[in-house]
């Protein structure tokens, strides 16, 4: 029996209309399904049956936790973001992954709501240790007391991916930190990309708009960044490609890994003790130096490198006073291409020398997508915005707002930007926000300027930027 025709809206077409976003794997045009195949088409329906049914709580929660904290100053937000905290961490990797983000977006987001999102940074529920011994003893090989002569049961820090724990090698009597991968968490990132894919090409199909965006690439692209973080020899693979191009400077470090204890499902790495922002300057920190250090790590991933930590926030970063900075958490990155690093350079080192036509050319020419309608006017608000922005202190430069300024430009002019430039928003929003708590009389354009013209082989005149 062929499908129902489409020429009513009743239950049977919208089952229809739903299950056809899905991409069933290998299903057959006619016959009967293969078992296995079938078994996955029943968990990706089981899945959205727990994301809708998360959901469906959702109200209530809210109404509930607003009642608790009536009368407190921002209690609607609050209330909202303790219930999307609960509702990711219910959910698991990928909606805890979500949340994350938008933690991270104090540009766009309320700050009472961005606050309690923060709660998701490093605050996930952790799992039983007898799965953290069952995952170490298969991967390895062997009990667990055979490479670690102490473990410490409960983790130190539990996060959406995966938990740490403070251990001791055997081997050589080092502490270690023991990261060890949540063990359902592969079967459930990847029904999580069948439903958000399904999800983004339904609502391609009823709000059009979406398409020119391209949401469903864009909602497959964050899928695969979080499949990039659930196996762990990625992030050891790009913890030693940092710690080789940042391997000249003494103030920025990445924790040296124990080889032998590394696998696809856990990693052994150096302990990093350190300290929390909160407590740098009290421990001894020198406040401007690492502010700059901060600065000059973005610069240089962004533009020397083109390989950078795409998942920084507060709770990734270590302080070992007074200016050594540590970077934690190393499984997601982005890859920038020579030319998308070289027109970003080009474009920030036209805006710090004031040369708005410049800048207006550059987005233009480099656009993933573009109609504009009135190029002049285009370049002339461009111009205008520039001029707005060149030779500010740090602490009165709220960068990724004026980042949202140049978007909103754009997308006024019918000109999108290049994806890459959503991942170098979010490190330099981390290099902003270091920087303006910890010194904000810093000037942004004199601090990226030598990186800029570094990555560009342009000469300092008269030895300076």
């Amino acid at each position: 029996m062929g499908r129902p025709f489409p020429c009513k809206a009743n239950v049977t077409n919208l089952f229809w209309t739903v299950s056809g976003c899905f991409r069933w794997r290998d299903r057959p045009d006619n016959g009967p399904m293969k078992e296995p195949v079938r078994h996955h088409n029943w968990h990706v329906a089981r899945r959205t049956a727990q994301i809708l049914a998360a959901c469906a709580w959702t109200p209530a929660l809210f109404l509930r936790e607003q009642w608790r904290i009536r009368g407190q100053e921002s209690a609607t937000l609050r209330a909202l973001g303790r219930v999307l905290v609960r509702t990711s961490t219910r959910l698991g990797a990928t909606f805890i992954k979500v949340g994350q983000i938008a933690s991270t977006r104090g540009d766009i987001l309320p700050a009472a709501l961005t606050r309690e999102l923060a709660a998701l940074q490093d605050q996930v529920p952790a799992f039983a240790f007898s799965d953290v011994r069952k995952t170490i003893e298969s991967e390895l090989g062997a009990p667990l007391e055979t490479f670690y002569s102490a473990f410490e049961r409960e983790p130190v820090a539990a996060a959406s991916v995966a938990q740490v724990h403070r251990a001791v090698w055997r081997a050589t009597g080092q502490t270690v930190a023991v990261k060890v991968r949540r063990p359902d968490i592969v079967e459930k990132v990847r029904l999580d990309r069948s439903v958000l894919l399904a999800m983004a090409r339904w609502f391609e199909r009823i709000i059009p708009s979406l398409r020119l965006i391209s949401f469903e690439a864009a909602m497959e692209n964050f899928c695969d960044a979080v499949e990039q973080q659930i196996h762990l020899t990625n992030e050891a693979r790009h913890n030693r490609r940092f710690a080789a191009n940042f391997a000249d400077d003494p103030e920025l470090h990445f924790p040296d890994l124990v080889p032998e204890g590394c696998t696809d499902a856990i990693l052994t790495m150096e302990f990093i003790e350190g300290v929390r922002e909160p407590d740098l300057v009290a421990s001894g920190g020198d406040a401007l130096s690492i502010a700059k250090a901060g600065l000059r790590c973005v610069c240089r991933m962004v533009f020397s490198h083109g390989f950078v930590h795409a998942d920084l926030h507060p709770g990734n970063i270590r302080f070992f006073p007074p200016r050594r900075v540590v970077l934690l958490d190393l499984g997601l990155v982005g890859e920038l291409t020579d030319e998308d690093r070289l027109m970003t350079a080009r474009t920030l080192l036209a805006f710090a020398n004031g040369d708005g036509p410049t800048v207006a050319r550059l987005f233009y020419e480099n656009a993933a997508h573009r109609n504009v309608p009135d190029y002049p006017t285009y370049e002339k608000e461009m111009c205008e915005l520039v001029r707005t922005l060149i030779n500010k202190e740090l602490g009165n430069t709220e960068v990724t707002l004026e980042i949202g300024r140049i978007f909103d430009l754009l997308r006024r002019h019918r000109i999108q930007a290049r994806g890459h430039m959503t991942m170098i928003n979010l490190a330099l929003m981390t290099a902003e926000g270091l920087g303006k708590r910890l010194a904000p009389e810093l000037n942004l354009t004199e601090e990226a300027v030598p990186y800029l013209m570094e990555a560009l082989g342009i000469t300092p005149r008269n030895g300076t930027a």
